[in-house]
């Protein structure tokens, strides 16, 4: 009887150790490779983006999670929970990070099936005055690239609601003061900004996803990210933070779960 017992723990032991790899191999399958080649990304990018899908493994979403998705502008924004007074706000921002990026990182995403998603994308993919085929970005591709991945989303978790926040801002004044310079572009940052936003917020889906409208919140008369917001012209200070908590506030709260606070 004893040796039956023993053989039975054994064989138990011996499938929860084979069960348990068999996840963990699983979920490093909703992960891109290390080799994944990731279209109009740059070599800074896609070592930051490497780094950063590293720490995503090793901290997966979970479940009834709320995902801060996009780029350094929202990875900047550190502990969201402690921001909102909530406790259950992922952030998946990547500093670099581009609509293609995204794409290719929605696995993670699809699979905990999250309550909602705040997307915030597109600043990099325009931005990058250097790469190559540079002319083949324009504000449509970038455009459809964002509602596209609302689109993956949404076709593969239904119950996740999508909030799709517009391009902030860019002051080319403060990041010349600091920089020393500004990149030249065939069309000049703010227009491209505007009509990516424009055509998101025109988009013919209807009423499919919830467009935020952040970029309004952020300009100055001049079309510019107002000052008080920005440590650089592009990035966000603690004022800036503020704001935008302030901006979506109600609509996480009316999402969170285990509240500490009310905005």
């Amino acid at each position: 009887m004893r040796l039956l017992i023993a053989t039975l723990l054994y064989t138990s032991t011996v499938v929860a150790e084979e069960n348990l790899q068999e996840k963990i191999k699983t979920l490093d399958s909703f992960y891109p490779e290390k080799n994944t080649y990731i279209k109009y990304q740059q070599e800074w990018q896609m070592n930051l983006y490497k780094e950063r899908i590293e720490d995503f493994k090793n901290h997966p979403i979970g479940q009834n999670k709320i995902v801060f998705l996009g780029n350094s502008i929202t990875e900047g924004g550190g502990d969201w929970n402690a921001r909102f007074g909530v406790k259950n706000i992922v952030n998946r921002g990547i500093s670099g990070d581009i609509t293609e990026g995204i794409l290719d990182r929605l696995d993670e995403i699809i699979y905990y099936k999250p309550i909602a998603v705040f997307l915030l994308i597109g600043i990099n993919d325009i931005f990058n005055a250097d790469i190559p085929n540079r002319g083949k970005i324009t504000p449509s591709y970038v455009s459809k690239n964002i509602l596209k991945i609302a689109d993956q989303i949404t076709n593969q978790s239904p119950s996740t609601k999508i909030f799709i926040q517009t391009i902030l801002p860019i002051n080319h004044e403060i990041y010349t003061k600091i920089n020393d310079g500004f990149p030249e572009y065939p069309v000049p940052l703010p227009i491209q900004i505007n009509k990516i936003n424009s055509l998101i917020k025109n988009n013919d889906l209807g009423n499919k996803y919830t467009i935020i409208d952040l970029h309004t919140a952020f300009v100055n008369k001049h079309g510019l990210m107002d000052r008080a917001y920005s440590t650089d012209g592009v990035h966000l200070n603690d004022s800036g933070y503020q704001l935008w908590v302030e901006y979506i506030g109600k609509d996480i709260q009316s999402l969170a779960i285990n509240r500490d606070a009310v905005y």
